[in-house]
């Protein structure tokens, strides 16, 4: 694969996560941008421009379609089919979340193994959420481990390597891009910051058939995965939003939020504003970790420079929409 080690989600919850990567637009904070009595278009996000290109487009989730407002939203934007709780077996629904892991890939293979078989090219979006509370292991999935925060994610990876597993037997395998990528992190161990540092960093990986694998190190974030896989494709688009593509460009910093923060950091500085307080922090990163400063220099004004404008200037853009 191809592999970014740098990789920052652009908020903190699963919402935040599908709405920038998708349409590659960054977090703001509390809001949900996919929810409102009226719902935008953005013509040039990944399922809209692969819809136009002729794709089938089909969205997976594990919970009921309403959640967050993803059916109107996504059907609004570039996605012709959504696969919800309504679509499953009542007897298949395990917790508030709907169904397991493992039976939403079950479910979705013999789906896409249709449209391939249609002989349309076809986009798809798999979201799991087993590993998010409250957790739910199968009788039948023996986890190495007895700490149930571990053996959950056991269980997640076992679900998308059984699934990549099955899908290298089919014929369209060989001729697709998977895209691995976490919507959000987790609080792990003791931050040395406001902003935890596990809250956003998070995985991005792209395989293909006979992709030549490496660690791309500069920062990235997920405004930069759809122009970076329209690239991949070869599909041509208009660059009307926040990301880069990350085959033909390298990030020196990047930004993120939280629920009640904005991070910008770069390989040696962390910069943290908090809108409510308007309290600044300025962090130092070494090896051993990030040390306090009370002292702001031109690296602090930079990441302050960058953070604080691109959420504006998506404020304006939301406004106007």
């Amino acid at each position: 694969s191809i592999s970014f080690p740098n990789f920052y989600s652009a908020g903190v919850h699963t919402n935040h996560g599908l709405f920038s990567s998708l349409y590659s637009y960054p977090a703001l904070m509390r809001r949900n941008l996919m929810k409102g009595s009226v719902i935008p278009t953005y013509e040039y996000g990944l399922p809209q421009r692969l819809l136009a290109d002729g794709y089938k487009t089909a969205f997976f989730m594990t919970h009921e379609s309403h959640y967050d407002n993803m059916n109107g939203f996504f059907r609004t934007n570039g996605y012709e089919e959504i696969y919800a709780e309504e679509n499953y077996p009542a007897s298949k629904v395990v917790n508030s979340f709907g169904v397991a892991d493992d039976y939403l890939f079950e479910y979705a293979l013999p789906v896409l193994n249709g449209y391939a078989e249609s002989g349309s090219p076809f986009f798809a979006t798999i979201l799991t959420i087993s590993n998010h509370p409250p957790y739910i292991l199968p009788d039948w999935f023996k986890a190495k481990s007895s700490d149930m925060e571990y053996a959950i994610v056991e269980y997640a990876d076992f679900c998308i390597a059984d699934f990549f597993n099955k899908a290298k037997k089919e014929p369209w395998f060989k001729n697709t891009i998977f895209i691995f990528r976490g919507d959000h992190g987790k609080v792990v161990g003791n931050s040395m910051s406001e902003m935890p540092e596990s809250y956003n960093h998070v995985p991005f990986m792209v395989y293909y058939h006979g992709v030549e694998p490496y660690e791309n190190y500069s920062f990235a974030g997920q405004m930069d995965v759809t122009p970076t896989i329209l690239d991949i494709l070869g599909v041509e688009s208009k660059n009307s939003d926040f990301g880069i593509d990350l085959m033909q460009v390298e990030r020196e910093k990047i930004f993120y939020t939280s629920d009640n923060a904005i991070g910008a950091r770069d390989s040696s500085h962390l910069y943290i504003y908090m809108p409510q307080s308007e309290k600044e922090l300025y962090y130092h990163i070494t090896e051993q970790g990030m040390i306090p400063v009370t002292q702001s220099d031109s690296s602090f004004t930079e990441l302050k420079k960058f953070g604080l404008s691109m959420i504006q200037a998506t404020e304006d853009y939301m406004k106007a929409q």
